[in-house]
């Protein structure tokens, strides 16, 4: 299962990738899918910011972690 906080960037699992930031993580309940609420990136997304499934996400990054360094070409 998806684990994801507050700040977030992730993008949907569908057909349309379409990337978001997490602004809100759903209070789960035993037996429900756990869900969080995204600000997407797209203008024309709508409802905007959305809930959805967890696990219909893919995390891009964590605000948190370091910028990955460069590889240099050698």
């Amino acid at each position: 299962m998806a684990k994801f906080g507050v700040r977030d960037i992730v993008i949907r699992r569908r057909l349309l990738k379409t990337r978001g930031t997490v602004v809100l993580v759903a209070v789960q309940r035993r037996g429900e899918v756990r869900q969080v609420w995204v600000k997407w990136d797209h203008s024309d997304t709508l409802p905007n910011p959305s809930r959805e499934a967890a696990d219909d996400l893919e995390l891009v990054k964590h605000p948190d972690e370091p910028p990955t360094p460069s590889r240099s070409a050698t």
